[in-house]
């Protein structure tokens, strides 16, 4: 028997994982493991430059299943340190909310702590925690309105905002 879980009222809504974005040290055979073994398909390729640092990115999509691979373009990159203090695996988790900047409102009242403001894009808004100590992960709330993959302004903004703050 399936029990109902009650949500608290003020968390925010979760529809499911939006996507999860893996850090890797290679990405040409992250992408191979996923289309060639697993059978995802290539949707995407961005290769971000901040004032600093860069990245290189894939999505790729099975069905509903979104993962974005990245990779670090130089040593002092944000996914290249994220790498060297948390080795390879999840850069963060992305939860699908109705209001990004209310959920950020509500999960800052309770006591998360953010690396970025709600960015905005067309037809898609999202924000990052910063990275849990305890448990290693950081999440995105990411809002969206008929955007279905990501904008290249809206990564570059992202990247801006994360190399401002000295996450990772």
């Amino acid at each position: 028997m399936t029990k109902s879980i009650q949500q608290p009222d003020t968390a925010p809504r979760y529809h499911k994982i939006d996507h999860i974005a893996l850090a890797v040290n290679d990405l040409e055979a992250a992408i191979t493991l996923f289309r060639d073994q697993l059978g995802f398909v290539l949707t995407g390729r961005r290769h971000i430059s901040g004032k600093t640092t860069g990245m290189l990115s894939a999505e790729m999509q099975h069905g509903d299943l979104m993962f974005v691979l990245c990779q670090g373009t130089e040593p002092q990159s944000q996914v290249s340190r994220l790498i060297e203090n948390h080795g390879v695996g999840v850069a963060h988790i992305a939860l699908r909310v109705d209001d990004a900047h209310a959920a950020a409102k509500h999960l800052r009242e309770r006591g998360l702590a953010f690396d970025t403001n709600v960015i905005e894009g067309q037809g898609l808004r999202q924000t990052f925690s910063k990275r849990d100590e305890v448990t290693g992960l950081s999440f995105e709330f990411i809002e969206r309105s008929g955007e279905v993959g990501f904008q290249d302004a809206s990564v570059n903004e992202l990247f801006a905002q994360l190399e401002r703050s000295g996450a990772y």
